[in-house]
């Protein structure tokens, strides 16, 4: 923190352009890290787009050195999601004035604040599409 605000104050970097870098710097290392990138084609990319050599070299041996680290935080953060918020409701309609006689009861969910209605058909295949969704994601090995 003491060398950026040296750097600031000398006037060689605005502090939008340290914000800059660091996001750019994030943006590379952890796509580097989720594609399994090489060390060696790592530091060739990173002088490609300008970094001197030995800035080039001291990244690579960073992030050589801490890449199972920075994967195990990726995996962590990686598609979590918080829980849905669920509300339901059956309601059961005997008969209507347009339809006739129905007898069939429709179940009124509203996931996320957003509301459909199911009969008991549509319900049967999205719990199983839902249990094949999880069956799939459960699979996958990280």
């Amino acid at each position: 923190y003491e060398l950026l605000t040296k750097l600031i104050d000398s006037g060689m970097f605005t502090v939008s352009d340290i914000k800059g870098l660091v996001a750019g710097l994030t943006y590379i290392i952890q796509s580097a890290l989720k594609y399994d990138v090489e060390t060696t084609s790592l530091d060739s990319e990173l002088q490609q787009l300008g970094f001197p050599k030995e800035h080039a070299g001291a990244l690579t041996k960073a992030y050589a050195d801490h890449s199972q680290r920075g994967r195990e935080a990726l995996r962590k953060t990686s598609l979590r999601y918080p829980p849905p918020q669920l509300e339901w409701s059956v309601d059961y309609i005997s008969c209507s004035s347009q339809h006739g006689k129905i007898e069939e009861p429709l179940i009124n969910l509203k996931i996320n604040n957003t509301p459909c209605t199911l009969t008991l058909a549509k319900l049967d295949v999205l719990l199983s599409e839902l249990r094949a969704a999880s069956k799939c994601i459960k699979s996958v090995k990280l």
